[in-house]
């Protein structure tokens, strides 16, 4: 099977598009994006696809000057729109006091969206591969993740599609020359500034030292636990509708939590947390199992936890707005 009928059948399989919808495809004019911009207007025949073409220019490099006239050509060559914005990465960087690398992202993502609002389309398809997942799961590995990070990238997520997830890079170059495809090369992929970098440069090859086949088995393993992190977040859904109780904040009955298993009793938590705030962003491990200590204590006991107040009554374990802390006294 060749590599446009294997994005076919990996569509299909996850549901990544339907028939007569417009995609937005984000293109940075490297052989990865240039393939899956190249391979979905071969598809979109099929499925009566409208695609649009969409540059994200960080203001990083020079290079990217050039880049966005060359994707404008491909994308008008395939009879794709074209969509391109500037965004000065470096300088809100520095105004936040954060990083090039999460500013780029938030800001790549930003601008696609809009595009995707602009042009009607429902889902932007993204670049990213097999040895991006197997990058990903090594990073949030070394970052000390759960299960949730082990599960790498989803084929699908919301708006975002990886039509590209089971394909190799090295399948990609391969892709892009067969087909003569003028790609570029972003040089900041060669920095070691960036941690992601660092992993495929440095830590993957030493690790197919060991293994050889280390991206295919971190790309199986994130494929297995993402099949059991959906199955356990099922049952924890079911659970705590049944453990919920009428309070005036997301509450739990703490009996019936401290009578689950522990990885229950932490899903649940987490479950609490992400009614309480609306996101299971900032909760680290230690924030999970000082609440879930909480839950065994009595009436009037409280932990104060960053967005959010756990605290207890008789009968339950909540979850409300932080309290805040008073002023000194002059």
């Amino acid at each position: 099977m060749n590599l446009v009928d294997r994005v076919d059948a990996y569509g299909r399989q996850h549901g990544l598009w339907q028939p007569g919808r417009a995609l937005v495809v984000a293109c940075s004019g490297g052989p990865d994006s240039l393939a899956l911009l190249d391979i979905l207007s071969r598809l979109a025949p099929l499925y009566r696809l409208t695609l649009t073409a969409c540059y994200v220019h960080h203001g990083i490099r020079r290079a990217a000057d050039e880049e966005v006239s060359l994707v404008r050509r491909e994308a008008v060559r395939r009879h794709c729109g074209f969509a391109w914005q500037y965004v000065d990465v470096p300088a809100l960087a520095r105004r936040e006091k954060a990083s090039e690398e999460a500013v780029g992202r938030r800001e790549r993502y930003r601008i696609l969206r809009e595009t995707a609002r602009a042009c009607g389309a429902e889902r932007i398809a993204v670049a990213h591969h097999a040895d991006d997942q197997a990058e990903t799961v090594l990073l949030h590995l070394l970052r000390g993740s759960g299960l949730d990070g082990l599960c790498g990238m989803a084929p699908r997520r919301g708006d975002i599609i990886r039509p590209l997830l089971m394909v190799t890079k090295a399948e990609l170059a391969a892709y892009a020359a067969a087909r003569d495809l003028p790609v570029c090369h972003d040089e900041t992929n060669d920095s070691r500034r960036y941690s992601r970098n660092r992993i495929r440069l440095d830590l993957l090859p030493q690790l197919q030292a060991y293994n050889p086949a280390i991206t295919a088995d971190l790309n199986r393993l994130a494929d297995i636990v993402r099949a059991d992190e959906a199955f356990l977040d099922d049952a924890a859904e079911t659970l705590y509708g049944q453990l919920v109780l009428p309070e005036d904040v997301p509450a739990l009955d703490k009996k019936r939590l401290l009578a689950q298993p522990l990885a229950m009793q932490r899903r649940l938590i987490r479950r609490l947390w992400q009614e309480a705030t609306g996101s299971r962003q900032d909760l680290p491990f230690h924030y999970v199992e000082t609440i879930r200590d909480l839950a065994a204590k009595g009436a009037g006991k409280q932990f104060q936890c960053g967005r959010a107040c756990a605290y207890t009554t008789r009968t339950a374990l909540c979850l409300g707005p932080a309290v805040p802390r008073r002023g000194r006294q002059g």
